[in-house]
């Protein structure tokens, strides 16, 4: 009897539809990956999907707009899908056919009809179209577009409930996916905070070092100039003043760096032809580079906007980031520097993994063959005293941040194509 009971208040209490079901988790889920597992399950559970790929509105690469989510890529290599290579999976441009239209219509789009619209918005849609998805679901959140969700379906075609209920589920998925990123960005706003107090306590420390420090360096450093001119030239004594002068401004270095960090000069930005600026960094660092036979690549758009930073600033974010590239190829190779024109309004990376809308803006670009870093410390990177490199004293990114930061500007690190790596500058232009 009480099996019996138990039997009826489940049957009107579950949900008949299976794609219902992903609306009672929703909200708990906190990880986009997570997030993206949990929708493509639903999906197969409940109308046969074989593949589905999610795109979001990617927030670290400011071109292309549109990319999968997390691991996609191999996941479908492995199911046997025609994807075979991830450079099958295109990013989506932000200002592209598809996501226009998209943003205007805000339904699901079949892709196993023949008609206007699909021969409207056949160059974006041709990559997927081979691969044999039936369909795009569009993922929206307050009615703004934010993601896209493209299917190959076991049944070619769906019912009228099940079309109805899959958009609303774009609706549910794309509110949760908006949550996944507000609650990143919560995450790096006490991240953000807890930065500003180390950086507020590094100011306090640096400043009481300084002077300590700074003069006994000095006195240290005439004494060994002192006496390494008493020294016969190419003499073992001679050498190790040399090795101590060179340890001794290291420290004064590392000193510098320190009150660089924590306590700013005062800026005097002007208008600066960005492709200029470049070419004076290279005349700094051209010896260098041939004497580690490393190819520097230079490439600037035509016609580039200027943009509004102090020229000491700039060249020193330029020259921090172009001599880390060197440092990752000692023993030869390329090192890429470009420079970009982008249109507006342009989609940006943002802090916390939420995108931002720039204006006019100029990329920078520098590019090296080097062994990478790997996913997990590319945020990382920038945090004061953390580094990669052996004898780094981990404070060149984090005062390359802290400039861009002061112009409302971003800073990234990317894989670089073919292997190794890519940090990009994003300044707003005149």
């Amino acid at each position: 009897m009480w099996e019996r009971v138990c039997h009826f208040f489940r049957r009107h209490t579950e949900p008949e539809d299976p794609l219902m079901e992903f609306e009672e988790g929703l909200l708990l889920i906190v990880d986009v990956e997570q997030l993206a597992n949990n929708l493509r399950s639903k999906l197969r559970r409940s109308i046969g999907a074989e593949d589905t790929v999610v795109y979001l509105a990617d927030v670290r690469e400011a071109v292309r707009g549109f990319t999968p989510v997390g691991e996609q890529r191999q996941e479908i290599r492995k199911q046997g899908s025609a994807w075979r290579t991830s450079e099958s999976l295109p990013g989506i441009p932000a200002n592209s056919r598809l996501v226009d239209w998209f943003r205007v219509n805000r339904e699901i789009l079949l892709l196993d009809k023949t008609g206007a619209v699909l021969e409207y918005l056949h160059d974006d849609l041709g990559p997927f179209v081979s691969c044999g998805m039936d369909l795009v679901l569009p993922l929206l959140s307050m009615e703004r577009l934010i993601g896209l969700v493209f299917l190959r379906l076991g049944q070619k075609t769906l019912s009228t409930t099940q079309r109805v209920s899959l958009q609303l589920l774009g609706k549910q998925a794309g509110l949760a996916f908006e949550n996944t990123l507000l609650f990143k960005e919560r995450l790096r706003q006490n991240e953000r905070m807890y930065r500003a107090e180390q950086l507020a306590t590094m100011g306090q420390f640096a400043a009481g070092i300084a002077h300590e420090l700074r003069n006994p360096l000095t006195a240290i450093r005439s004494t060994i100039q002192f006496l390494a001119s008493e020294f016969a030239d190419g003499s073992e004594q001679q050498k190790l003043s040399q090795i101590t002068l060179a340890e001794v401004d290291r420290v004064n270095g590392i000193v510098g760096n320190l009150l660089s960090l924590a306590q700013p000069t005062e800026s005097r930005p002007v208008a600066l032809a960005p492709a200029e600026e470049v070419g004076k960094c290279l005349a700094f660092i051209e010896a260098q580079a041939r004497s580690q036979n490393v190819e520097l690549q230079v490439a600037c758009d035509e016609q580039l906007p200027k943009v509004v930073v102090d020229p000491m600033e700039l060249r020193q974010v330029l020259l921090n980031l172009i001599v880390n590239g060197l440092q990752a190829v000692p023993t030869g190779g390329v090192l890429r520097i470009r420079v970009h024109r982008l249109p507006s309004p342009l989609w940006g990376p943002g802090s916390g993994g939420v995108a931002r809308v720039f204006g006019r803006g100029v990329l920078l670009e520098v590019a090296d063959q080097g062994p990478g870093i790997p996913q997990e410390l590319r945020e990382r990177v920038f945090e004061p005293f953390f580094t990669t490199k052996t004898g780094g004293t981990g404070l060149g990114l984090a005062i390359c941040r802290s400039i861009v930061k002061r112009y409302d500007g971003e800073i990234w690190v990317e894989e670089a194509e073919g292997g190794g790596t890519s940090v990009k500058v994003l300044l707003r232009a005149e």
